[in-house]
């Protein structure tokens, strides 16, 4: 019975985990194109003349308080040069 329970507790904190970007696959420096294909619920948030555009992608993982639920992925002529972590989701105008 013992184990039945450990299994079940498994299963449900590995079920719970919940990633919606690819973490380990942002490495400053890869380009855009790169970073849409792995992570396709980025949304383009801004994009300017100078060559920066600016994404967003909400985590959708539990709820903690002062968790930071943005983030925000900052690419410049093509290659992400910077990401932020954010509480607001219109950070991404005063950030950069």
């Amino acid at each position: 019975m013992k184990k039945i329970i450990l299994i079940c507790l498994a299963v449900i904190a590995l079920g719970c985990k919940s990633m919606s970007y690819q973490e380990s696959s942002i490495k400053i420096g890869m380009s855009e194109n790169e970073f849409k294909q792995a992570n396709r619920s980025a949304e383009l948030m801004s994009l300017d003349n100078n060559g920066t555009n600016i994404y967003r992608i909400i985590s959708r993982g539990v709820i903690i308080a002062n968790a930071e639920p943005y983030l925000f992925f900052y690419f410049h002529d093509g290659k992400l040069t910077r990401f932020v972590k954010s509480d607001r989701i219109d950070d991404y105008k005063f950030i950069w």
